[in-house]
């Protein structure tokens, strides 16, 4: 059993191509793509804060304290994307061989 990462540009384009296949309208797709969406907002939203607090100093310490943790809870979404999609590659890997 090879792991998902170890496959060749060919295979990993037939697992691709199986993924698009199984999941590509399905709900967990769904999921992802909300995942990024939510990554996405957060990542705007605390870019503001963090533009908005140099602009305002006055609000600096409340502004920080809001946009540190949205950056850290969109990077969480982002990498929970990327390990959930990498668990379903890793599987279908391993039902091919």
């Amino acid at each position: 059993m090879r792991k998902y990462k170890e496959l060749s540009k060919d295979e990993k384009k037939k697992i691709q191509e199986k993924y698009k296949k199984e999941y590509g309208k399905s709900d967990f797709e769904a999921r992802l793509k909300r995942l990024l969406i939510y990554a996405i907002v957060g990542y705007v939203f605390a870019i503001a804060l963090i533009i908005y607090s140099f602009i305002r100093p006055e609000e600096t310490v409340g502004n920080l304290l809001i946009a540190i943790p949205l950056l850290i809870a969109a990077t969480i979404f982002l990498i929970g994307r990327f390990y959930a999609k990498q668990n379903v590659l890793e599987k279908l890997a391993s039902k091919k061989n």
